[in-house]
């Protein structure tokens, strides 16, 4: 059944079907709902092989955008209202407005704000790219300037009052102190970790054998292990077949698969317990890991694949030293520091 035709019919000619609906013109826009519009670029990200994670990013910056929509502008019900005012007056009321339902503050950081930009300008530009806008509000709209990430680098007291912390007698407790020791061996990212499966493991030849599957770039990743680190896993292992039936190394008491949420907030109890004033969190361990592989005299090509960074400036930005880390290094390699050495 044809229900968005008629049919014409002429005698002696065959019947001519034509649409009862018009065609949509070249360079008209489609005035799908800010729900539609949704729909459409989630089906077009998804299809271009997004993981979920990203996904739900889409559904949820773009949800916090029709929210504020819903309360400031009621009368925009379609994705071409969106203008590019609208958009900076969003944005504007992000970095000056916004209360943080978790810490009560006022205002997003640049930081947070830019990641709703991003992900902004990539949701219209598929609107723009498959003509379903004819004006792309994001195209003007730049990136808020950013102070430079200060990261604070644990001391190595710090980092053994943190490691002294867990009480190994508990399965979970011993389960987050390997976890805290592989970041601090591999820098391995938090999702990558707790995706981890015993196959993925090579006892044999030392390192980890991370699939493109499992790895935020989609790149197969070699991760070397230390003895330290590679004995613990080992003993992990041990523990988690003997009392589950998983594939996972990482699992909960009830063998499910661990968490990253669940391991950030009991970091943040062993961070407390260590009497650490500084934040620590996985993310801040990665970075500990970098800083401390090129402190120790590893080399930035190495770490950038170690890493698994598919920019080496993304590398350098996770380098970042103290007033004392570059004291230290001036005084083992200054030129003239090394001339007077050789000539005493």
């Amino acid at each position: 059944m044809l229900s968005n035709t008629r049919v014409s019919k002429r005698k002696g000619k065959p019947a001519i079907l034509t649409r009862t609906t018009p065609n949509i013109k070249e360079g008209h826009s489609v005035h799908l709902s800010l729900h539609d519009a949704q729909e459409y670029v989630y089906a077009h990200k998804q299809a271009e092989g997004l993981r979920p994670r990203t996904l739900e990013g889409y559904r949820i910056y773009f949800g916090m955008l029709v929210d504020w929509l819903a309360e400031h502008y009621p009368n925009i019900e379609n994705i071409t209202q969106v203008t590019t005012i609208v958009v900076r007056d969003y944005i504007l009321y992000l970095s000056n407005t916004h209360v943080n339902q978790r810490t009560g503050e006022i205002g997003l950081s640049p930081h947070t704000i830019n990641i709703s930009i991003r992900l902004l300008k990539a949701f219209f530009n598929v609107l723009f790219q498959e003509e379903i806008i004819d004006k792309n509000p994001m195209r003007s709209i730049k990136f808020m300037r950013a102070d430079e990430d200060t990261f604070k680098p644990l001391t190595d007291d710090e980092i053994k009052r943190l490691l002294n912390t867990p009480d190994v007698k508990y399965f979970a407790q011993f389960r987050d102190l390997v976890s805290i020791y592989l970041i601090l061996d591999t820098g391995i990212r938090s999702s990558e970790m707790f995706s981890l499966e015993m196959g993925d493991i090579d006892f044999k030849s030392r390192a980890i054998y991370l699939p493109a599957s499992k790895t935020k770039n989609r790149k197969p990743r070699v991760l070397p292990l230390s003895n330290k680190v590679m004995r613990l896993l080992l003993e992990l292992i041990t523990e988690v077949k003997a009392n589950f039936d998983t594939s996972y190394v990482f699992v909960s008491n009830f063998g499910a698969k661990y968490l990253p949420t669940s391991f950030r907030r009991r970091l943040h109890i062993y961070k407390n317990k260590s009497n650490i004033d500084k934040p620590v969190n996985a993310h801040g361990l990665r970075h500990q890991f970098c800083r401390d592989y090129i402190m120790n005299g590893g080399d930035i090509f190495s770490l950038q694949r170690i890493a698994g960074h598919s920019d080496i400036s993304t590398t350098r930005k996770y380098i970042q030293f103290t007033t004392d880390d570059i004291k230290k290094k001036h005084a083992q390699f200054s030129p003239i520091g090394n001339i007077r050495s050789k000539y005493r």
